[in-house]
């Protein structure tokens, strides 16, 4: 299972650089125009992934409170340049590949209990937790790349075969 959630990460990490790739190529009034799926803008989308990943991190490494891991929110102001994006995403992948790579199989499969700023009160193993920010990472990348490719531009295949191949030294072609 460790290696699932380290290989989960990594493709995380290459996926969401290829995407801030493909946005370098956008003029602001693309980065910013409403109706990408997700968020709003491509840029408020983006927000949104970054904030989740940060928030989740921050608590499951026990740098913040559940309650202060909630209040991590990004505003997309607050990466209003692609240049801007990409510091917090560095800092945030910085973060994210400290805790993970100093995880245990055994850590994986305790349990992380919680209650929410609602009351509601629940448990589940730790590994179902970082597959869920992992996964959740990959819905909101596609929501992005969606606006993306909306405006015109093209961000190339960020499958995590194609990631998995280029990994290994070899060339992935998709074909439909």
């Amino acid at each position: 299972m460790l290696d699932v959630i380290k290989t989960s990460y990594a493709y995380d990490t290459w996926a969401t650089a290829r995407v801030l790739d493909a946005l370098d190529g956008l003029s602001d009034e693309e980065y910013n125009a409403p109706e990408c799926s997700g968020n709003g803008s491509i840029r408020d989308t983006l927000a949104h992934l970054l904030s989740c990943q940060w928030g989740w991190l921050s608590w499951l490494d026990g740098s913040k409170s559940l309650e202060e891991a909630y209040g991590l929110t990004l505003p997309g102001e607050a990466i209003a340049t692609v240049a801007q994006a990409r510091a917090h995403w560095a800092a945030i992948d910085r973060q994210t590949h400290a805790y993970i790579n100093a995880l245990t199989d055994a850590d994986l499969v305790g349990s992380c209990a919680w209650t929410g700023l609602d009351g509601f009160s629940d448990a589940a193993p730790l590994w179902k937790l970082l597959l869920h920010v992992a996964n959740h990472g990959t819905h909101t990348r596609a929501q992005i790349v969606a606006g993306i490719r909306r405006v015109g531009a093209d961000p190339g295949d960020i499958d995590l075969l194609c990631w998995e191949l280029n990994h290994m030294g070899r060339r992935y072609h998709a074909t439909a």
